[in-house]
């Protein structure tokens, strides 16, 4: 389809002039209007938004374009504030960058495009780094319940001197990114245990801490790594991650029960890894 079979064509319609008088727009059902001079100061006057304007209206004084009206309040504002103005978790860009194609609109595609590569670029960021889940009540105290991450995690926490050597040793000989564990968080005992994914983690674990005296479960599915005092709350380990080690939250989920429980997935950069590898103390005292 070419691009003009998108517009209603009306031949009878006096088109005015004037800079400064109200244009209406009708895109897939969705109403704008503005200022003649906000299009006609921002567009190139060979571009296909050039040539609606000047050629074509329907009956009802509108300029009628069959596409998809939601992005058209983006490229309006962006002739209203001269830069691109987009809202948080924009996903969209790709359809925005059709639609300023469709328009041909040069400066609003580059600036999209450059957009797209610096979101790339940052999205590529994530590859390099940990995600993990953490699992906490919804009550007044909101309590960590469960983190289901990289065992080298646990460094964040107030864990005794032999919870530490323990770390330090298995980063040794294994790559910490590799040994996932889901953790759970006994406030009581003064304990985190910790169980691996499968069962290769679960013999080479089990064995350093029975070696360590490192309290183990009878049927070795979990080991215990003693804590120095209560772990700290949900509120104060994000605000560590988020303050101090970049980390970025990708998403949430309640779940709404008799527990009522916080589910959210994470992602910290490579500087954990760096500093865990480095055998510097990540714990917080």
């Amino acid at each position: 389809m070419t691009a003009s079979q998108y517009l209603s064509i009306s031949s009878n319609k006096n088109i005015l002039n004037d800079n400064d008088d109200i244009i209406t727009f009708n895109i897939g059902g969705y109403i704008y209007s503005t200022k003649r001079s906000t299009i006609n100061e921002n567009i190139d006057s060979q571009s296909y938004l050039s040539l609606i304007i000047k050629n074509q209206t329907n009956n009802n004084g509108q300029y009628f374009i069959d596409r998809d009206g939601k992005y058209f309040s983006y490229i309006l504002n962006y002739f209203r504030e001269k830069k691109l103005i987009l809202p948080e978790n924009f996903h969209e860009l790709k359809q925005l960058l059709y639609e300023a194609k469709f328009y041909q609109l040069d400066r609003l595609i580059n600036e999209i495009e450059n957009y797209l590569n610096k979101t790339n670029e940052k999205n590529q960021n994530y590859h390099y780094g940990c995600q993990f889940t953490l699992i906490s009540n919804l009550n007044q105290n909101k309590t960590i319940l469960k983190l289901i991450g990289p065992l080298k995690l646990i460094t964040f926490f107030h864990i005794q001197t032999i919870g530490e050597k323990f770390l330090n040793i298995i980063s040794s000989f294994n790559d910490p990114k590799n040994i996932l564990c889901q953790l759970s968080f006994n406030f009581n005992d003064k304990l985190i245990s910790c169980q691996p994914f499968n069962q290769l983690q679960r013999f080479v674990l089990t064995k350093q801490a029975k070696k360590m005296n490192l309290i183990v479960s009878y049927c070795d599915d979990y080991f215990y790594i003693p804590t120095k005092c209560n772990i700290m709350s949900r509120d104060e380990f994000t605000l560590l991650l988020l303050n101090k080690y970049n980390g970025k939250l990708l998403n949430t989920n309640i779940i709404y029960d008799d527990s009522n429980i916080l589910v959210e997935n994470w992602f910290l950069p490579t500087q954990l890894e760096e500093t865990y590898s480095n055998g510097s103390k990540s714990s917080v005292h």
